[in-house]
């Protein structure tokens, strides 16, 4: 019982650093898309969840541009990229951006002209 106690204990422990970052976006079509973006750091792949589903791949952005363009290629080989379309400051004055245009998208669920928000979290 204690041994599986502390399997129980250490498994919560590792879940909890897994914090994911809400993206909230809006289709041309009016549509809101929510998803949930896990970081897979170097050996392990990003995980996009949207509706529920499941999607691999790695996340493509710049650590040190906050206004550069960010994107998402999928293990499907599918893929968007976004660019930057509305800049602001973050809390300590420093540019950032607010949100973003995808111009090019070979996945259905964010299609070209899809606009996501700063996402939280980042």
């Amino acid at each position: 019982m204690r041994r599986l106690c502390a399997i129980a204990i250490g498994a919560i422990f590792a879940l909890s650093g897994c914090m994911p970052t809400e993206i909230v976006g809006q289709k041309p079509n009016g549509e809101k898309v929510t998803a949930m973006f896990y970081p897979g750091g170097t050996t392990l792949d990003d995980l996009l969840i949207i509706a529920g589903k499941n999607y691999f791949g790695k996340a493509q952005y710049q650590m040190d541009d906050p206004l550069a363009d960010i994107g998402f290629k999928f293990k499907t080989g599918e893929r968007f990229q976004a660019e930057c379309r509305e800049q602001g400051k973050n809390i300590i004055g420093k540019p950032e951006c607010k949100k973003y245009a995808i111009y090019r998208s070979s996945f259905p669920l964010l299609p070209e002209k899809t606009v996501i928000f700063k996402p939280s979290g980042m």
